[in-house]
């Protein structure tokens, strides 16, 4: 019918040319041929399609049949649950009772019910934490198609940070941000430091008609997010997505976080005295060179021939922005999707980044009450480790003084709470001076040796 129809709007174009008929009409009749043209493409593609299209052989396949029985959630996990949780533990990058803990808070949201039986949602989120932790294909592993863990990761992802963001990321308030700079001033010897931003940069497999867009100055596509950690390596502000092509200025500067912090919406509070300044020194984050000097960042002097006073500032300011650069470290070791280009489309990649991070503050919180010592989610070197000399190296939590914390965060309040102008601006410059002489003043005993100005 179509074909017959086509040409009988061709012929009538034809003879309104034979006959001079005017422009408009000659005009109608070529929208009409061309629509008529796109819907015979369309409906030879649909007729080339169900040619091309096979019956299909069966329903399920059979190696996929038996997968209540067969597949690794059925035999493997419940005997390294119940005989070996360190082979657990490495297995789902987390203990038996935090997984239950997690999918007692997700599972209304990856409950399925169907006529047929749906795959349980024990079986779905160790299939999405075991994609997260290798990266591996797990269709030999969980006897389920590819297609169905693509979708499972996709929809466990995405559950996990929406039930996690609320609970593992802290409210921005002003105690909030106090204890930040009491853990800061305790474990890492800076005064009123809130946090420290950096951007980390994903590997991805390109995504399609994207061109060059995520094509960074490393050869690679990927994407990057920027994230604000405190001084236990916990990440207090995320944003994910950006373009790796896009430098951490760039990103920076475009992020929601700058624009509160431009229009004084995180609640920072306000400038308070520090033992040993005369002045009083404002609360502020610390990162590289890619962020701006100004009242609330202090970042390192730039260039080779710095002073003395300069070098020991660089050093303690890097000491203590390393940190954020570690929680990056230890996320990536613990799920090593990080370690191989993530495939799959934008919003998949975006809900993968976010699940991870959610899940990195989540491991952390939950190991807050259990002695550093026996802490299983921790990075490197963070319990105390015999070298391969004998010599006994005492790990970082040493530095965790939680009663040092209390006290110091009571002083703060009690200061803050005293200052009568909220708003007392400081600029950048000043800020660096007062924290040069506090370095110089407050100094630690390695400080000079670390800087290389003592051998």
């Amino acid at each position: 019918m179509w074909r017959k129809t086509t040409l009988l709007a061709l012929l009538l174009i034809r003879k309104r040319r034979r006959l001079g008929l005017s422009s408009l009409g000659v005009t109608r009749s070529k929208r009409l041929a061309g629509a008529l043209f796109l819907l015979r493409k369309k409906m030879r593609a649909v007729e080339d399609h169900e040619k091309l299209k096979k019956t299909r052989r069966w329903w399920v396949r059979p190696v996929f049949a038996d997968h209540d029985t067969n597949g690794a959630w059925a035999t493997l996990i419940p005997m390294m649950r119940d005989n070996d949780p360190d082979l657990f533990y490495n297995f789902m990058r987390m203990t038996p009772q935090a997984f239950d803990k997690l999918l007692a808070l997700i599972q209304p949201l990856i409950q399925k019910f169907s006529w047929r039986k749906p795959i349980a949602p024990g079986e779905r989120l160790a299939i999405t934490l075991r994609y997260l932790a290798s990266g591996d294909s797990l269709s030999y592993l969980f006897p389920v198609s590819s297609q169905a863990i693509s979708k499972i990761v996709a929809e466990v992802t995405s559950a996990i940070w929406n039930v996690l963001k609320r609970r593992v990321f802290r409210d921005l308030t002003e105690d909030s941000w106090l204890r930040s700079a009491a853990e800061f001033q305790v474990m890492w010897n800076i005064p009123h430091c809130l946090g420290a931003i950096d951007g980390k940069q994903v590997y991805i497999k390109a995504f399609p008609h994207c061109g060059s867009r995520y094509y960074a100055y490393k050869k690679r596509h990927c994407l990057t997010f920027m994230a604000v950690s405190n001084a236990k390596h916990q990440f207090l502000i995320v944003e994910s997505g950006a373009s790796g092509k896009r430098s951490d200025a760039n990103i920076f500067y475009r992020s929601a976080f700058f624009s509160k912090l431009t229009h004084r919406k995180l609640n920072i509070p306000p400038p308070c005295p520090v033992s040993g300044l005369n002045n009083d020194l404002p609360f502020f984050f610390i990162g590289d060179n890619a962020y701006p000097l100004s009242e609330n960042f202090a970042v390192p002097f730039k260039g080779n021939n710095l002073k003395d006073e300069e070098m020991v500032y660089n050093y303690r300011l890097s000491r203590a922005r390393r940190i954020v650069e570690n929680a990056f470290g230890v996320m990536c070791s613990r799920f090593r999707i990080f370690f191989r280009p993530i495939e799959g489309s934008p919003a998949l990649v975006r809900s993968v980044i976010m699940c991870c991070l959610a899940l990195h503050n989540f491991h952390l919180q939950d190991e807050e009450s259990i002695p550093p010592s026996r802490r299983r989610y921790n990075p490197e070197k963070y319990a105390d480790y015999v070298r391969e000399d004998g010599k006994l190296i005492e790990g970082r939590w040493r530095n965790e003084r939680p009663a040092s914390e209390r006290s110091l965060f009571r002083d703060l309040v009690s200061m803050v709470s005293k200052q009568a102008d909220p708003r007392a601006a400081v600029k950048g410059v000043e800020l660096r001076e007062m924290l040069l002489r506090y370095f110089i003043l407050k100094s630690v005993p390695w400080q000079w040796k670390k800087a290389h100005l003592i051998l």
